[in-house]
């Protein structure tokens, strides 16, 4: 028996037909994919069938607003079916450009998410007319920026006669309320566009939510590759340094990945 003859069945006889009708529930938004450009996440239905044939469904609208600015808006059944007499899980999957989504939507310093508002509708199609249910979900949705990374002043810490020591500052904020935690540090160094320095930091520093801080990049070159940096002391001129570095990042939504390609006419400090 499909649903159309089991509906009219029943209209037929006058009973109730809100027991046979579907029911959706919003179950969660679970993210599937994050770094400081794009994030995807999957927003979670349980769809209940209480009927014992399976139902195709006709039609699936949705809407997206962030922070009261609407994002994307879609119309796909893509031909779910829902099993009979059962819950089944019903995914939106929804992928976003970071980049272009701060554009318009902008989240407040020291928060970690911003709200979102999800709406829309599933129908199926029946002998007795359409059934149509709604939905209006709101919840918090993950907001994460990239850290904003200025170069601060290079320090020489130590010279003799064939090497010298450098720490280089780099001024991290960061805008979210959670702590950003940065680890397996790997960079490299350029002198007015000349490689001086590389190497590692297993542990690079945390910042605070809502907090400015600087961390060090400490680091060796051979004397005569940092033939610049000892004449821009001498001459109180600023030395041009480039800085390339990757970086694991934890953040409230996990361990992110981090490229720093930040460069400057930087201060020389004995």
């Amino acid at each position: 028996m499909t649903l159309f003859l089991l509906l009219g069945c029943i209209g037929g006889g006058g009973s109730d037909l809100s027991a046979f009708i579907p029911t959706v529930k919003f179950n969660r938004l679970e993210l599937t994919d994050i770094d400081f450009e794009d994030l995807s996440v999957d927003f979670v239905f349980d769809v209940h069938n209480p009927n014992p044939v399976d139902i195709p469904l006709e039609r699936f609208s949705y809407g997206l607003d962030l922070a009261d600015i609407e994002i994307l808006t879609g119309d796909s059944p893509d031909g779910v079916h829902l099993r009979d007499s059962a819950t089944s899980e019903m995914v939106l999957p929804v992928s976003l450009d970071f980049v272009g989504l701060y554009e318009l939507v902008t989240a407040e310093r020291g928060e970690d998410d911003l709200p979102f508002a999800l709406r829309g509708g599933f129908g199926w199609d029946t002998d007795i007319g359409p059934v149509d249910i709604t939905f209006d979900e709101q919840g918090d949705f993950p907001a994460l920026r990239m850290p904003d990374i200025q170069l601060g002043q290079l320090n020489v810490t130590d010279i003799t006669e064939s090497k010298a020591g450098f720490a280089l500052d780099v001024d991290i904020d960061n805008d979210h309320a959670s702590t950003l935690d940065f680890a397996n540090l790997d960079f490299k160094v350029k002198f007015a566009g000349v490689q001086v320095g590389a190497g590692t930091k297993a542990d690079f520093g945390s910042v605070d939510g809502a907090t400015t801080k600087k961390l060090v990049v400490p680091f060796e070159v051979d004397y005569i590759d940092a033939i610049d940096a000892i004449a821009a002391i001498a001459s109180g001129d600023k030395l041009k340094v480039d800085l390339a570095a990757t970086s694991d990042v934890t953040t409230p939504f996990g361990v992110v990945p981090l490229a720093i390609d930040e460069d400057g006419n930087v201060d020389v400090v004995e």
